[in-house]
């Protein structure tokens, strides 16, 4: 086995959601941002002679290890409503496809991996809608920071404070693996239910930017907004990842 290289980690930071994971391809995007994410993502994805070994650092304090042959990645096929094969112009990441096979094998497994509110949307593979945050701390053995994502405010207008807090210390430390997520109800601009990487924290003119995986497109979202429009910010500071 090898580990993946920069390039290949390179092309995670803007790999495309095909699946309904955004809480996955979100996350490894943002390990992409940091140098401590990155030798995570270098240790426990390898390739082997016939796919790749995805490794999970925390399964109920345990390391497991997944393998995902070019098989049974070929056998994930992104489907609609209908089970129809869906034609993607975006062709899927093969790293994120491996993963995504590793997941439906981890749920399998370890079936209260997915949390009771993320069965309650229909969907074709146990992999699809999670918590961002159990994915990290599984997949990285660390414990994220977490700023509102379990309770049921659907925005982070009760964590105002906290929230501006949080945005200075981005901004002062922009070596961070961070993802920030919407709860249900229309927010203009905004998808219901979706994950999004935080790739950049403009303290001075009070901005973040936010990546979509899904359409592939750079969200600017004042702090105002973001307070407003988001429900959620989960993710690490470099340091927390050594």
């Amino acid at each position: 086995m090898r580990p993946i290289s920069d390039i290949e980690i390179q092309n995670l930071r803007y790999a495309v959601q095909h699946f309904q994971d955004c809480y996955l391809v979100s996350s490894i995007g943002a390990l992409t941002n940091t140098n401590n994410g990155r030798r995570i993502l270098t240790e426990n994805i390898s390739r082997t002679s016939d796919g790749f070994r995805i490794r999970f650092n925390n399964v109920y304090g345990k390391v497991e290890d997944y393998f995902a042959t070019r098989k049974e990645m070929d056998s994930l096929i992104y489907m609609d409503e209908y089970l129809n094969p869906v034609k993607i112009t975006v062709p899927h990441n093969p790293i994120i496809k491996a993963i995504e096979v590793a997941m439906n094998k981890l749920i399998k497994k370890h079936p209260f991996k997915k949390p009771a509110i993320c069965r309650i949307p229909s969907c074709h593979e146990r992999f699809e809608f999670n918590k961002p945050s159990n994915f990290l701390e599984m997949f990285t053995g660390k414990k994220p920071v977490i700023l509102n994502e379990s309770n049921f405010n659907i925005s982070l207008k009760s964590k105002h404070d906290e929230a501006i807090e949080l945005f200075k210390i981005l901004a002062l430390h922009p070596d961070n693996s961070f993802i920030a997520g919407s709860a249900m109800g229309f927010k203009k601009g905004i998808i219901n239910n979706h994950c999004y990487t935080i790739t950049y924290t403009d303290n001075q003119n009070k901005q973040i930017h936010l990546f979509d995986h899904r359409f592939l497109e750079v969200l600017t979202l004042g702090y105002d907004e973001v307070i407003r429009k988001l429900k959620f910010i989960v993710g690490y500071f470099n340091k927390d990842l050594k």
